[in-house]
């Protein structure tokens, strides 16, 4: 047993230094008196990554650029309903992009629920899924699964079998000055990240859907139509929800 959790320990530092998340190894535990210099790491880490990351298609990185334009022009959380600002805007570092190498009947698709929900017939050739690093705007930090493991320990309502933790408010507070903080609709988990947020782009020969997340329990689908050999944003989502 013993060597059983000396194994899972090795296997974890192992997974930080070689995912470049190293600098979590200087915080097993978030307090007051090191927050201002974990962010000061991160900061330093999102950069590199920033620094580091492969070119993306032109034409994807616009659209990113696009539907994160409104949040970052305003420099304060969209569509949450706060007055304040934190200090950093926080986006996933990867963005998974389903690419189908077809043309989407998007009539039929508006009526099935939108695509990627409607898919005719494809070969296995047709189909692929690969992930881009999105571009780091000023004050931008990429967030990790590891680094979101970090952050909810410190504030705690985590969920502990059939149980939920209590939730630490005043790190709720202290963590607020940095970053977006909402706890999960469903509860035991929270939301780090700044919205609008994009979960998701699905990318054919004539349609991308873009998926996002607009807040803590809502989200919607966006389509870029192509017309005359160019991708053209509709106005209203094709889709939304609420959780």
């Amino acid at each position: 047993m013993k060597n059983r959790i000396i194994t899972t320990l090795f296997l974890g530092l192992t997974t930080l230094v070689c995912s470049g998340q190293s600098f979590l190894l200087e915080y097993p535990k978030l307090t007051k008196k090191n927050l201002s210099e974990f962010f000061l790491d991160w900061k330093a880490y999102s950069d590199s990554i920033a620094l580091k990351a492969t070119k993306n298609d032109s034409l994807i990185d616009e659209i990113v650029c696009t539907e994160y334009a409104p949040m970052l022009l305003e420099g304060r959380l969209w569509m949450t309903g706060k007055d304040g600002s934190p200090q950093y805007f926080v986006f996933p570092q990867y963005i998974k992009v389903e690419r189908y190498y077809i043309d989407v009947d998007t009539v039929m698709a508006k009526h099935e629920f939108g695509f990627p929900s409607f898919i005719p017939d494809m070969k296995d050739n047709q189909y692929i899924v690969d992930s881009i690093t999105p571009i780091l705007p000023h004050g931008g930090l990429y967030l990790t699964s590891d680094i979101n493991k970090t952050l909810s320990i410190f504030v705690g309502g985590l969920k502990r079998g059939d149980k939920i933790a209590k939730i630490n408010k005043r790190n709720v507070g202290k963590l607020e000055k940095y970053i977006p903080v909402d706890y999960g609709h469903w509860g035991g988990y929270w939301w780090f990240t700044s919205f609008p947020l994009i979960t998701n782009i699905c990318y054919a020969n004539n349609l991308i859907a873009v998926m996002r997340r607009t807040s803590w329990c809502t989200g919607d689908v966006i389509w870029y139509v192509k017309e005359n050999g160019k991708f053209v944003r509709y106005p209203e989502p094709i889709v939304d929800w609420m959780e």
